[in-house]
């Protein structure tokens, strides 16, 4: 019976702790879904310290472009089911499932921090919260903390945090919210297959 009453008040407490979460998330979830398309500056570092900046595009749900300033030659695309990465000094193209990378679940149609997500960790810091989530069915594929301002609220950074552990930081600035992005943006040209071939 005690068992019983025990297991009962850690269940009711787990509830109660997600419920918490829930509410306190609404707003943030509320203003992703709020957000159709973004337009901004990115700049991104690693652990080691590499820094590389450039422009980024999105167009929800699915689409995205990251345009790296030079000396970097990578231009990333997502149009709705691949994410593909472009060497643009090589001239190669690199397709991987949208689905499976991160950058997918701020590209939903509809954003949510829960069902097949989790929220790990909230944690407020003066003007901005950080949210951290991990993907359910794959909890060590790593998570991605989102960093919001709150006066008003607007989406600051991201960082990522693989398997390895080896994080990067994307960090936004000069944002434009829900502003026309020309659908040719989140289409890539790849190379000749023939070419390739041959």
């Amino acid at each position: 019976m005690l068992k019983q009453i025990i297991y009962g008040l850690i269940t009711l407490g787990l509830c109660l702790e997600s419920a918490i979460a829930v509410e306190e998330t609404q707003k943030y979830e509320n203003y992703l879904n709020s957000v159709k398309t973004l337009s901004g500056h990115f700049t991104q570092v690693n652990s080691k310290g590499q820094k590389a900046t450039g422009l980024i595009q999105i167009s929800r749900p699915g689409k995205m472009r990251l345009t790296y300033n030079p000396p970097s030659p990578l231009l990333i695309v997502a149009d709705g089911k691949w994410l593909i990465t472009k060497d643009r000094e090589a001239d190669e193209v690199n397709y991987s499932s949208l689905d499976k990378t991160p950058a997918a679940f701020i590209l939903r149609p509809h954003i949510r921090f829960s069902g097949d997500v989790e929220v790990t960790n909230i944690v407020p810091k003066g003007e901005t919260t950080e949210i951290s989530l991990i993907r359910k069915e794959d909890p060590d594929a790593g998570y991605i903390t989102l960093v919001f301002n709150d006066n008003p609220i607007a989406l600051k950074e991201w960082s990522l945090i693989d398997p390895q552990g080896i994080e990067t930081r994307v960090l936004l600035s000069q944002l434009q919210e829900n502003v026309n992005l020309p659908s040719n943006l989140f289409k890539i040209d790849s190379p000749n297959l023939l070419q390739q071939i041959f």
